[in-house]
């Protein structure tokens, strides 16, 4: 990932490095104040510009589709262990109450039947809300693994688009330097000598 985003941040440094060079090496038109491009190299650049910025874009809608993901898989997860827990202490409970009625007769072992079943369904309780805490913590520190991933990815693009855009200020900031240069020039061209 780190690799990738290097090729990036290389390949958006290129494009500009190749937008200010043209920009620098653009003809001046005398008197209007202005610069000749080649419309195709402009284009190209665009074109490229625009195959290197979505790439970014792309990834980080990736992660955040990759984070919903794990997330409801997770709660997914969650959900089946606690239905699992569920139905095994229902199962125990069933167990415990029919052992419970076939004894009946002996009233003291109705009430240890009692006693087991009872602890038993608090066992299998106790093992259900645990089993629910454990799935909660585990989708909470998924999900906040997945955020900071993203958060990361997205701090990393606006930090490009930042700089790219600091870059493109500075070119646009060298080029009035230089209208305002070719502007006295020419002004000095037109005042007369006496």
């Amino acid at each position: 990932m780190i690799n990738d985003r290097n090729k990036t941040n290389l390949a958006l440094e290129n494009i500009f490095a190749e937008l200010e060079n043209m920009i620098n090496g653009a003809t001046r038109v005398p008197v209007m104040d202005k610069l000749l491009i080649e419309e195709n190299e402009l284009i190209n650049l665009l074109d490229d510009l625009r195959e290197a910025i979505p790439k970014e874009v792309k990834n980080a809608d990736r992660v955040l589709e990759e984070q919903k993901q794990i997330v409801n898989k997770a709660y997914a997860d969650a959900e089946s262990i606690v239905q699992q827990a569920k139905s095994e202490a229902e199962r125990i409970v069933g167990v415990a109450q029919a052992k419970a009625e076939e004894m009946v007769q002996e009233q003291e072992i109705v009430k240890q039947a009692q006693a087991v079943s009872e602890e038993l369904k608090a066992n299998a309780l106790a093992y259900e809300e645990e089993t629910k805490k454990g799935a909660d913590a585990y989708a909470i520190r998924v999900k906040q693994d997945a955020l900071t991933y993203a958060d990361d990815m997205l701090a990393y693009i606006g930090e490009t688009m930042h700089s790219a855009l600091q870059g493109l200020s500075e070119n646009r900031h060298n080029v009035k330097n230089e209208m305002n240069v070719v502007a006295g020039l020419v002004q000095n061209e037109d005042t007369p000598e006496e």
